[in-house]
Formats: structure tokens, C-alpha cells, sequence
């Protein structure tokens, strides 16, 4: 019996017990709706929370540390308590550690506006990825598993494809059951039309923007700044490709800067020189409803030679992360295309 306890120490301590893939923040924010009896929000808050934190969105192996930072904010519209009716707007924003900082880049930054969903108090929120049950469930799933796609796509390229198949799935369930807000019609930038973006052989310099950005731009910058500096430069360059041979990629780009606008601003208001004209009008020709932040840049940029980081700024959270898959390669001058 003690060699059995002993070697099941020794098997915990050699093989740590894996950790699901998500630490979800979740606030509910119910002050528009009347009446007194707002249990109901709270309770939700917490089944959401463990519905996004306890599952097993992957066969990857997390450890508590790997988690991917997740911040859902659902800001309750209306509330038809006979009907268990909720209609509200889904913030959902995932996060990303920056190699050799206690700094987290915004990964994602999506919104749902007109999310309607039924929930009655302590019911149990089930998924099963091959039928449509519930839209707050099925909704939940599908923003979990983009993440872990982009998150993937951020340290290799073309990783998160599995996840975006599933995510797939989930859409796929949903349309078929008429629910609104699934259809692939290119119209209301859907979830539809968003997985079908995200899977189409077409936008594969989106997904190259991605791996760029991250794994050779923020990732390179606390060893070599300049350099990590240009290949943010590429990733842009990506976007630019992507939107001359896309002529639907619109709503991937928006999805891109709505996440990385005002760290772009912190990255080319300071820092080693760059042509900071050229960059600006590539941001412009991308993003034109970002310009108020682009013209941050040119008013900053004069400033540029003379501060010492033109990085991204530092978090006021303590978060460190040596996942494995954050771990740099070299990479010499002229290794990325597009630097021009």
C-alpha cells in the first residue's frame, strides 16, 4: 500500500494534472432591468463562469499557467421573466501573454448586440457539439473555440484550424434550427459569416497577420525591438495583401484592428524609428475608422528618438508565462517578406 501511494506521489509530481484551456472573468451587468429580484443574473454569472472554466474545450494539455485569459461582459437589454427571455449585448475579449513580459495583448475583442437567449435560475448549462440546444450554450462554444484558435494561430500558423472546424459545427447546429444571428449570408457580419471567413483558403494572410504580429513582433520585441518593431510592419503588410485578394475580408480586419488599434498607436509612437508616414497610411487604407488613432501616431512619432520603448506598454498585472509554445526562435535579418 505505501509503494502505491509513494509511486502515485511520484507519478503527480513527475506528470502535473493538466488544466483546462480557459480562466473566463464574467460580469453581468443588469441595471437597465426593473424590478428587484436580479438573483437570476447572479447566478447565471457563476454558471457561466464554470461553463467556460470547468469544460474541456481540447485534447491539448494546459498547465494553470497556459491559460488563456478570457473577459465576458453581458450587458442585459431586457428580461421577460414569464417567458425566461433575456436579450443583452455579448462583450468577449481573450488575451494573450507577450514572450519575456508581464504584458497581455488583446487577442480578441468581438460583439454580439443583439444576443437573445432563455435561461431559467440554477439551469444547467449542457453542450454537446453535434446538437443545438440552447443559444447562450451554443454561443458560449463557438466564441470558446475561436479563441483557441486564434490563440494557437498566435504561436504557430494555421494551428487553430481544428478549432475553428469546431467552431464550425457549432455554427452549422444553430443555422439549421433558424436561430438568428448564425446565417452565413454576408450581410450582418453573423457568426456564420465570420467562421466561414475564418476557414476560407482565401484568408490565409489573415491568419498570417496573426502569426506575425504575435509570435515574430510582439514576442521578439524584449530582445530585439527594432526588429520585432518591422515585423509588425509585415503583419500589416498581411492585412493589406489579404484585403487586395479578398474583396470579403472586411470584417476579419475590422475583427484585427478592434483588438490591436490603440496597441498599434503605443508601438509606432515610440520607439526605434520607422517611416512613420508609410505606416500610417497603410493603417488608414485598412482601418479608415481607426484614423483618429492613426493620427495619434503622427503627432507622437516626432517624440519617437527620444523614448526608450516603442513596444507595447507594460501591464499593471504581474502575469508572467513560460508555456512552451512561447518560446522564441532566432530569426535573422531578412527572414519575413514584405518589410517594404
Amino acid at each position: 500500500m505505501q509503494r502505491f501511494i509513494f509511486a502515485t506521489i511520484l507519478f503527480l509530481m513527475i506528470y502535473p494534472l493538466q488544466a483546462q484551456e480557459f480562466k473566463a472573468d464574467v460580469t453581468i451587468n443588469a441595471a437597465s432591468v426593473r424590478g428587484s429580484n436580479k438573483q437570476v443574473f447572479r447566478t447565471l454569472e457563476k454558471a457561466i463562469e464554470e461553463f467556460i472554466n470547468k469544460r474541456r474545450w481540447s485534447d491539448k494539455q494546459f498547465q494553470n499557467h497556459e491559460k488563456i485569459k478570457v473577459d465576458i461582459l453581458l450587458n442585459i437589454k431586457e428580461y421577460d421573466i414569464n417567458k425566461n427571455k433575456i436579450t443583452a449585448e455579448l462583450y468577449f475579449r481573450s488575451y494573450r501573454p507577450v514572450f519575456k513580459s508581464d504584458y497581455e495583448t488583446l487577442l480578441l475583442n468581438l460583439v454580439d448586440k443583439n444576443f437573445e437567449f432563455t435561461y431559467r435560475e440554477f439551469e444547467k448549462l449542457d453542450f454537446n457539439i453535434e446538437l443545438f440546444d440552447n443559444n447562450l450554450v451554443s454561443t458560449l462554444a463557438f466564441y470558446a473555440y475561436v479563441a483557441l484558435g486564434h490563440d494557437f494561430d498566435s504561436f504557430k500558423e494555421n494551428a487553430g484550424k481544428p478549432f475553428y472546424e469546431k467552431a464550425e459545427i457549432v455554427q452549422t447546429n444553430a443555422e439549421q434550427n433558424g436561430v438568428k444571428g448564425w446565417a452565413k449570408d454576408n450581410k450582418n457580419n453573423s457568426k456564420g459569416d465570420l467562421i466561414e471567413l475564418l476557414l476560407n483558403d482565401n484568408s490565409k494572410y489573415y491568419h498570417k497577420a496573426l502569426y506575425t504580429y504575435h509570435r515574430w513582433g510582439l514576442d521578439m520585441m524584449a530582445d530585439r525591438l527594432a526588429l520585432g518593431k518591422n515585423n509588425i510592419i509585415t503583419a500589416i503588410n498581411y492585412l493589406k495583401k489579404l484585403k487586395d485578394e479578398n474583396h470579403n475580408s472586411d470584417y476579419l480586419i475590422k475583427i484585427f484592428f478592434d483588438a490591436k488599434a490603440d496597441e498599434i498607436v503605443q508601438i509606432f509612437s515610440a520607439g526605434p524609428p520607422v517611416n512613420t508616414a508609410f505606416v500610417v497610411n497603410k493603417l488608414r487604407n485598412l482601418a479608415p475608422n481607426y484614423d483618429f488613432k492613426w493620427d495619434e501616431i503622427m503627432k507622437k512619432g516626432d517624440n519617437s528618438r527620444r523614448s526608450g520603448f516603442g513596444g507595447p506598454p507594460r501591464s499593471p498585472q504581474n502575469i508572467k508565462s513560460d508555456r512552451e509554445r512561447s518560446q522564441m526562435p532566432k530569426q535573422k535579418e531578412g527572414d519575413m517578406p514584405f518589410k517594404k
